[in-house]
């Protein structure tokens, strides 16, 4: 059985069901684009499948490793208004938040920021892991960078150990998973979760690693072993 990301409870309980009628049957599930680094990002971070849900407002803070979470994703448009919201002179009590970018593709996130560092898609993860490094992460090490992003990173860490709590790094889907455990690491490190993000347990009914999940359905119609295969 294939099928898409299933998040309804009701689904999920029908496939379950069909499931213990047929115990020989497989429940694959595949996006072709999906959330499949974050997913197992989390899983590397906590040993399972959780979601992390971000208060943007409360960040005085905000490291963007390649996100653009101002305008991408199901929080885009909840993300961009919390944003403002802190970017209004005339609101009573508000102090300014910092955005830092670092992208490789211009991305509308990045136009709002008050520092962007362009980098190599290749050299993100580098970044992250020595940012990580610097902020106290156990096992994080430093990788190559280029000396003007060394510099600017040093710059980012300091303004984030600054504000602890109040402080917050979000890292793109389009991001390796390491990157995104690496971003949950740090958030961690700099005491954001319970603040500027919390972790709820994931609407996927059945979350899983999709890409090895296809591996196995490919691998299983190439050796002949798929009687019938019904995609929904």
């Amino acid at each position: 059985l294939l099928t898409e990301t299933v998040a309804s409870p009701t689904l999920a309980a029908q496939i379950r069901e069909l499931l213990e009628k047929l115990p020989q049957a497989k429940w694959i599930q595949w996006e072709p684009y999906g959330r499949h680094n974050a997913r197992e990002g989390s899983r590397l971070a906590f040993g399972e499948y959780v979601d992390a849900q971000y208060s943007v407002d409360k960040a005085d803070v905000i490291l963007s490793l390649d996100a653009d979470f101002l305008c991408s994703g199901a929080s885009g448009v909840r993300h961009s208004r919390a944003f403002a919201a802190r970017r209004r002179l005339e609101a009573q009590g508000v102090e300014l938040n910092r955005l830092y970018a670092v992208e490789s593709t211009p991305t509308n996130t990045g136009t709002r920021a008050d520092h962007r560092l362009p980098l190599k898609a290749s050299e993100i993860g580098a970044f992250a892991r020595s940012l990580a490094a610097q902020l106290g992460v156990s096992g994080a090490s430093a990788g190559s960078l280029p000396a003007a992003a060394a510099t600017w990173l040093s710059a980012v860490a300091k303004y984030l150990q600054a504000n602890r709590g109040k402080s917050l790094v979000i890292a793109g889907e389009g991001q390796p998973a390491a990157v995104h455990a690496l971003a949950h690491a740090m958030n961690d490190a700099l005491g954001n979760v319970g603040s500027t993000v919390v972790y709820t347990q994931t609407a996927e009914a059945e979350p899983t690693d999709q890409r090895a999940a296809l591996q196995t359905l490919v691998a299983d119609m190439n050796a002949g072993t798929v009687d019938l295969l019904v995609v929904l």
